[in-house]
This record gives structure tokens, sequence and C-alpha cells, in this order.
């Protein structure tokens, strides 16, 4: 990595740099190695170093084949469905029962939101590499007006964060540390009252993502939150002035307290190593690159989805669209890798047994 960080780094600062679409997650030739093959992305073979029995690459068939824009478009909407039906139900509860009753049952349909609030977030990786619509132009629009604006981030800055991600998975330099710590009651507790949102938040902030050099990058962020307030604030005003304050509770609970949790925690059996310490600090000390495949079950397929279930893939190749993962998992499985896809297979529920363990 050594050989690219002075790019890299101005790559993922300059957002406005980024109209077209970064490095895909194929190998390029290195010059230094006499052309042989090599990748960006940590823990990744090189795809484009693969072949299949009867000859095919993985290059040559992934030409052929563009997002399905429609399942995507039709994922997204079913889970918004989801998550507005949780909220209608705490309105109903606040009204038809009040608002004592409708606070008892805050938690319970604070979690169901929450799941399908994070579930929604999740598109924003897709958006990251232009994998929402075609045109790239509207793919950024269309990220901002339907995803970002949940959290009040700006598309442009989240990809040079997301990035850095994928080229520095496991490094010091990575920019997500979920990761670093073990999904215990600790961490957990940790997460609902906002200690490891600050964590993250300092992490980033080191990473210099918040120090945008040009005015128009620090516009679009303030925009972007501002979106993320009146969002929230338009959602939140009308349940209060009817006086369902117990409803507004319930929804400030999936947004503050159980989203950072879910995330955080799909994070940690995303990446963590099984042999990874309690007592290092991992943005000091290499953790190292690790993925996982997780099965197909109806919760994989929810709590995972846009093809989070299926992570090593999306680190292999990040810039394919999840809706491609089973030609890209069927053409992987004929090639010399298989054996290591296998090996990364787990369920959610077996990850955090073991790395519950701390």
């Amino acid at each position: 990595m050594s050989g690219s960080g002075g790019s890299v780094d101005a790559i993922a600062v300059e957002t406005d740099s980024l109209n077209a679409r970064p490095t895909d997650a194929i190998a390029t030739p290195d010059s230094a190695s006499n052309g042989t093959p090599r990748t960006l992305f940590p823990g990744s073979p090189a795809l484009d170093g693969l072949r299949t029995a009867d000859g095919s690459s993985w290059p040559e068939l992934r030409r052929r084949l563009p997002a399905r824009w429609g399942r995507l478009w039709l994922d997204i909407g079913l889970r918004y469905l989801m998550l507005a039906l949780g909220l209608a139900l705490a309105c109903a509860v606040a009204a038809r029962f009040g608002n004592g009753f409708g606070l008892v049952a805050a938690p319970f349909v604070a979690v169901w939101m929450g799941f399908w609030f994070a579930s929604i977030v999740l598109f924003i990786h897709e958006a990251a590499h232009y994998n929402l619509h075609p045109d790239k132009d509207k793919n950024d629009r269309l990220a901002g007006n339907v995803i970002c604006v949940l959290i009040g981030n700006d598309i442009k800055h989240y990809r040079a964060h997301h990035w850095k991600h994928h080229l520095y998975l496991g490094d010091t330099a990575d920019t997500e540390i979920s990761y670093h710590w073990a999904p215990t009651l600790r961490f957990a507790i940790e997460t609902m009252v906002g200690v490891h949102a600050w964590r993250v938040f300092r992490a980033h902030r080191n990473a210099g993502l918040d120090a945008f050099p040009k005015a128009s990058a620090r516009s679009r962020n303030t925009l972007a939150l501002a979106r993320g307030i009146v969002f929230h604030g338009a959602i939140l005003l009308p349940i209060v002035l009817a006086g369902w304050w117990s409803a507004a509770v319930a929804w400030a609970l999936a947004v503050l307290v159980v989203f950072p949790y879910l995330s955080a925690l799909r994070q940690q059996l995303e990446h963590r190593s099984p042999d990874a310490a309690s007592d290092v600090d991992y943005t000091k000390v290499p953790h190292g690159a690790v993925n996982r495949m997780f099965g197909g079950d109806p919760f994989a397929r929810a709590f995972g989805c846009a093809g989070f279930r299926r992570h090593l893939l999306h680190h292999w190749d990040p810039s394919t669209s999840y809706t491609r993962f089973d030609e890209l998992e069927g053409f992987l499985m004929q090639t010399e890798v298989a054996p290591l896809i296998d090996g990364a297979r787990t369920t959610y529920f077996a990850a955090w047994r073991v790395l519950a363990r701390g």
C-alpha cells in the first residue's frame, strides 16, 4: 500500500475530484513488478488473474452485468415501508392507549424501527460505488435525497471516507474502527450512551476527513447536516403536536441508540478477528484484514442487506452491485479461490458467539 499512499490520500481528501468512478476493484498491472497483477484491496486476490475452466475471466463477465436497478429500488422501498409501519404503530399506540403505554412499548418499537433504519442506511455504500443509478450525477442526487438525508451526510464526503476503508482495511489507517472492539455487553452499553459515537467522530477527525480544503466541500457537509436535521424535525414535529410524544421517543431511540449499535455490531461481525485482543490498540497495531460470508436466512438478508451478508465479495470487488453477487460468487467458486470463500462462511450468530468472548 505504501507505493500508492500519496495518490490515495489525495483522492480521499479531495472529494470534488470523485466525479469519475474510483479505481475498480479488479487488480491492475504493477509496473514495479513487471506487470504482475496486484490489487489495492487488503485480503483480496487479484481477480483479473483468475480464470474458470472454460477460460472465462471476471472482468469479461463483469462488463456484461449491469446492476439490476429495479431490484435495488424495490429493496429500498420495502425497507422504507417497514420503517413507516413501525412509526405508524408507535403513533397508533400513543393515540389509542395513551403515552404511558406508548412509553412502555417505545423500546420494542424502537428496535424494529432502528433495525430497518440501519438497513436503509446500508444502501449508502451502493451510492458510494455509483450503484444507485447509471448516471453518476443522478446517483449522487438520489443518494442525498433518499439515503444520506437519514443521517445528515454528504455522499461525496462519505465516498472519500468509505474508499479509505477499502484501501486500508485492517491497517492503522482504516477509517472504520468499530471492529477494534469486541461485541461485548460493555461495548453495547458504551454504544448506546454515545461513548463509541465519540470514538468514531474522533477517528474521522484525526483522519482529516472533516478538514476539507475547499469551501464548496464544507458547504456541502453543512447543507447535508441541515437537511438531515430538517428531515427528522419534519417527522417529529407533527407527532409531538398531535400529543403522541411517546412515538417521538421511540423514533429518537431508534435513530440515536438502536441504529448506532446495530451499525457497529454489523461491522464487528464482518471484520473482527477471533484472535484480536481486547487490550490492543488497533489504531496503533495493525489488526489485519478479515472478511466473512454470512448465510442466506431471512434475518441475514435483512440485517446484511445490500450485499453485506456476503461482505467478503464486497471487499474483493467493491464496485460490483450486490444485485450481481450471485454471478460474482458463482464465478469465484469455479476458481482456485473457492476454498477461501468456503473458509469464510459462517452465520451472524456463530460469529457473535465467538467474538463476544472478547
